[in-house]
């Protein structure tokens, strides 16, 4: 099922703050600033109704010369964040850019290749034509613009492509918390960093409008987090050579705790980083506690080959530890293992039976191997030990639509919805609503759910 059009449902939510949408073969506006608050130019091409992708993966974006390399990063998040609840498999972004970093650098334009290497379908490309915030005492401006393509890996045949600058004049952006993708995020904002943060989710939501949901899908919870620093961090009081300088000089068991500290104070960043888990390695290499926090770091950094083997090796050291062996079984999950994915879940179950997330990981699982029975069992049981669980709620709607038991998809995504309404999560409240939109026209037995989360998310827009 195709859901085809995400836009007019939702711009009713919106009101007069919503752009104009001009769907133009080339993606060129034609009606220039016929809408104070922009245009969005778009195209779906037929190729994309004819077959629409599985899974889009974002490559980093370009950028304007008077732009950086965060700025442009920063755009790619937030895109991420509005496209991975759509109904297509989703390739977390450490994962794109740990394959394309060790793809030769003659091979990185090769789109072919990089379909082949992520096992994805389908690329986002783009170009971030700006990126500005400029504050004069209770005036401010700010604005951010991209230009994107959606292209078949296989032949670099066009899918879709978008462009639109989203821009804000005045003291203040009056932007609805329904479509901030904050949610995916762990951001440290300043108000001024907010403001510049609201108006690039905003360009984002507005241009993923525009790329149509393929259908009710199931969701995966993210395995990597996405994070937005704050631009003003505070300096660091020591270089990265001084403060290994120092620890070196401790004895041997305050060095673990030293490095362990600098990791959690999330001190350090990038390279910087990396060294500072050398160090903690090398300092206790066979603790069970400090391989499991490297694994962590290497999922965060996309290598799960890698991430796989260090997690081996502390089970090796502690093998009651149930986190890892869930983990584990993402990873399997991620590296297409399902049978040892299904071993590893069904460890840290047995460990820990009464942890929702591992259930919900189950039925996840057992989603993906086509087990639909196995799959609401394990979605039950963890709905029987937190019914607020809109994960499983959710699944459970779209595992009876798979199914073709279209009256209890109704019911369960109702459920989901309330359950994420409750949660704040509001983002999943509008995807939860358009998929009882795609219901309602397959003649289920509906009640006045459709015009209730309507007015929720109204509500929640005025109150915003």
């Amino acid at each position: 099922m195709s859901r085809w059009f995400k836009i007019l449902p939702l711009l009713a939510l919106s009101g007069c703050l919503s752009p104009s949408y001009l769907d133009t073969k080339d993606g060129a506006s034609k009606n220039g600033t016929s809408n104070p608050f922009g245009e969005v130019s778009f195209h779906v091409f037929d190729a994309y109704t004819s077959s629409p992708p599985n899974c889009v993966a974002i490559l980093p974006f370009t950028y304007a010369s008077t732009l950086s390399m965060a700025d442009a990063e920063l755009v790619r998040k937030t895109l991420y964040a509005h496209l991975a609840p759509q109904g297509k498999k989703d390739i977390e972004l450490p994962r794109i850019d740990f394959v394309l970093k060790n793809l030769p650098k003659a091979e990185r334009q090769n789109y072919f290749l990089m379909g082949q290497r992520l096992n994805c379908e389908a690329l986002m490309t783009g170009h971030v034509s700006e990126y500005t915030s400029q504050y004069v005492g209770l005036y401010s401006k700010v604005s951010a613009g991209a230009e994107l393509k959606i292209m078949r890996a296989k032949d670099g045949e066009p899918l879709w492509q978008g462009k639109h600058i989203a821009a804000s004049h005045g003291g203040s952006i009056p932007l609805s918390p329904i479509g901030l993708a904050a949610g995916l995020f762990d951001a440290a904002l300043n108000v001024e960093e907010e403001q510049s943060f609201r108006i690039v989710d905003d360009l984002a939501r507005r241009l993923v409008l525009t790329i149509p949901d393929n259908a009710i899908a199931i969701f995966e919870q993210p395995l990597t987090s996405l994070e937005i620093s704050n631009l003003q961090k505070t300096p660091k009081q020591q270089s990265i050579d001084d403060f290994l300088n120092t620890v070196s000089h401790e004895p041997r068991h305050q060095q673990k705790a030293s490095l362990i500290k600098a990791i959690n104070d999330n001190v350090f960043h990038g390279v910087d980083l990396k060294r500072i888990y050398d160090a903690v390695l090398k300092a206790a290499p066979g603790d069970a506690q400090i391989n499991g926090l490297y694994a962590n770091y290497l999922v965060q950094s996309g290598d799960y080959f890698k991430a796989e083997r260090y997690v081996e090796t502390s089970l090796a050291i502690d093998g009651q530890n149930d986190a890892l062996y869930f983990l584990k079984g993402r990873i399997q999950i991620k590296l297409n293992d399902l049978s040892g994915a299904d071993r590893s879940i069904l460890r840290a179950i047995a460990l820990h039976p009464t942890n929702p997330k591992y259930l919900n990981g189950l039925g996840f699982l057992n989603s993906l191997r086509g087990r639909h029975d196995r799959a609401l069992a394990a979605y039950q049981m963890a709905i029987d030990l937190d019914p607020s669980n809109g994960y499983a709620l959710y699944n459970m709607g779209v595992t009876f639509y798979n199914t073709d038991d279209v009256q209890s998809a109704w019911d369960y995504i109702c459920l989901a919805s309330d359950a994420y309404l409750k949660a704040k999560d509001y983002g999943q409240v509008a995807k939860a609503l358009a998929d009882l939109k795609e219901l309602k026209a397959l003649n289920v037995v509906t009640n006045d759910k459709i015009e209730q989360l309507e007015q929720a998310l109204l509500n929640i827009q005025r109150n915003g």
